[in-house]
C-alpha cells in the first residue's frame, strides 16, 4: 500500500483535472438564477414555469443515474467525462434558444439532464477512489470542490455576462467560457488508468467490495438514500432560488450576485475541512451536524428584515452544508460499499436525491406563486432537513475497510 506522500505524489494531477470537471455539475445550479427575471420580464412566465426546467433536468436523472453508473463500473470513467463536459456545456448554451414556449423550454433542458448524469460525481470520484486510501477523505472533498469553485463563479460570471450581452448571449456565452476552461485539463490529465510504474488496473471482478445486489440490502444504503434525499430537495431548491430570495430580502442584483458567491467560498471551506475530518472521526456524525446547518439557515431568512449581514451569514451556512454533504455520502459509500459496484450503487442513492431534487425547484416555484414569497418554502427546508439529519446520525459505521478483493480488513 503506499504512503499519504506517494499517494498524492503520483495522483494530483488526476485529482485536479477531476475537480474540474466536476465543478460543470453545478453549472445550471449556480448560474440560472440571474437569468431568471429575465425569463419573466420576457415571456411573462411564472417562478414555477421558469423553474419546470429545472425539475424536468433532476427528473430525467431518475432513470439513468443507475445506467450511467454500470457503464462507468463497466468502461471507467475517462471518456464518459469528457463526453459529459460537452454535452453539458452545449446544452446550457441552446437554453439562449428558447422561444417562449414551455414545450421548447422543457426538451431544452432534456438535454441539460442528459449531460447532467454524464458529469455526475460516480464519474470522477470512482477514480479518486481508487487511487487514494489513506487520504480517501480528503482527496474526494478536493475533487469535490469543483462545484463550490462553480458556485463562485457562476452567480457573477452570469450576471456580468447577461448585463454585457443580453440574457441570450448569457447563456451562450456561459457554455462556451466554461466549455474553453474545463475541456483541456480534463483531456490531458483526468485517466482511469494507473501511472506506468503502477501495477496493471485490476478487472471489475477483482475490484473490492459488494455487489449492486448485496449492496441495495443494506442498512447504509436506505440511511444514505433517505439523507441524500433530503439534502438533494435542499440544495437544489436553494441553489436556483438564492438569488431571487436575496432580491426579495432587499439586495441589488449585483450585491445579490456577490452575497450567493459567499455560498461557494464557504461550501469549499467547509468541503475541505469535512474532507480532513473524515479521514479522523465518523462520517455519520459529521454528516448529521452538517445537514442540521440550512435549519439555523432558513431561520435567519425567516427574520422580519434581515440584514445584508444576516442574510450573508445564512447563505454562509446555506454553503457550508452544500459543500460537506456530498462528500460525506460518496465517502460513506467507498467504506460501506467497497469499488466493486460503486458507480451503480451511489447512482441509485444519486436516483432517490433526483426525484426530490425535481421536486425542489417546482414546489418552490408554485409556494411562491401561490404566497408571493419564500416563507414556507424555508419552513418545509427547516423540517426536510432535521430528517436528512436524524437519518444520517442512526447510520452505523462501516464494520471495516475494503482493502483486497472480496474482503474486508476489520476495523481497529
Amino acid at each position: 500500500m503506499q504512503t499519504t506522500r506517494g499517494e498524492w505524489r503520483d495522483n494530483w494531477p488526476v485529482l485536479v483535472a477531476a475537480m474540474i470537471g466536476f465543478s460543470t455539475l453545478g453549472v445550471q445550479s449556480y448560474a440560472i438564477g440571474p437569468f431568471v427575471p429575465h425569463l419573466e420580464a420576457e415571456y411573462g412566465w411564472s417562478r414555477a414555469e421558469v423553474m419546470l426546467g429545472v425539475s424536468i433536468s433532476n427528473a430525467v436523472g431518475i432513470f439513468l443515474n443507475i445506467a450511467i453508473g454500470l457503464i462507468v463500473d463497466r468502461f471507467g470513467s475517462r471518456r464518459i467525462g469528457i463526453l459529459g463536459l460537452v454535452v453539458k456545456t452545449g446544452a446550457f448554451a441552446l437554453l439562449g434558444t428558447a422561444t417562449g414556449s414551455l414545450l421548447n423550454w422543457s426538451l431544452l433542458w432534456v438535454f441539460v439532464a442528459i449531460g447532467i448524469v454524464l458529469v455526475q460525481a460516480t464519474v470522477w470520484t470512482r477514480v479518486i477512489a481508487s487511487r487514494f486510501d489513506r487520504s480517501r477523505g480528503f482527496a474526494m472533498a478536493l475533487t469535490l470542490s469543483g462545484t463550490s469553485l462553480t458556485a463562485i463563479i457562476a452567480p457573477v460570471l452570469a450576471t456580468a455576462l447577461i448585463a454585457q450581452f443580453g440574457w441570450r448571449g448569457g447563456f451562450f456565452g456561459f457554455g462556451a467560457v466554461w466549455l474553453a476552461a474545463t475541456l483541456p485539463p480534463v483531456f490531458f490529465l483526468f485517466r482511469d488508468a494507473p501511472a506506468r510504474h503502477e501495477a496493471a488496473p485490476p478487472t471489475p471482478r477483482d475490484v473490492p467490495g459488494l455487489t449492486f445486489r448485496e449492496g441495495i440490502r443494506t442498512h447504509a444504503f436506505a440511511r444514505l438514500m433517505i439523507s441524500f434525499g433530503c439534502f438533494s430537495f435542499f440544495s437544489m431548491t436553494m441553489a436556483t432560488n438564492l438569488i431571487p430570495l436575496l432580491l426579495e430580502r432587499g439586495a441589488g442584483p449585483m450585491q445579490a450576485g456577490q452575497i450567493a458567491s459567499i455560498m461557494g467560498l464557504c461550501g469549499l471551506a467547509s468541503r475541505l475541512t469535512v474532507g480532513f475530518l473524515l479521514d479522523r472521526f465518523p462520517g455519520h456524525v459529521i454528516g448529521a451536524v452538517t445537514l442540521l446547518l440550512p435549519v439555523l439557515g432558513a431561520a435567519i431568512f425567516l427574520l422580519d428584515q434581515p440584514s445584508i449581514f444576516l442574510l450573508a451569514v445564512g447563505v454562509s451556512l446555506f454553503g457550508a452544508a452544500i459543500g460537506a454533504e456530498i462528500d460525506v455520502a460518496l465517502y460513506l459509500g467507498t467504506r460501506h460499499f467497497g469499488l466493486k459496484a460503486f458507480a451503480s450503487l451511489f447512482g441509485g442513492v444519486i436516483s432517490f436525491g433526483a426525484v426530490n431534487a425535481a421536486i425542489g425547484p417546482f414546489v418552490a416555484g408554485a409556494l411562491h406563486d401561490r404566497t408571493g414569497n419564500y416563507d414556507s418554502l424555508l419552513a418545509i427546508v427547516m423540517a426536510v432537513m432535521s430528517l436528512g439529519a436524524l437519518a444520517m446520525l442512526t447510520m452505523r459505521r462501516p464494520r471495516g475497510s475494503w482493502q483486497a478483493a472480496g474482503e474486508r480488513v476489520a476495523a481497529h
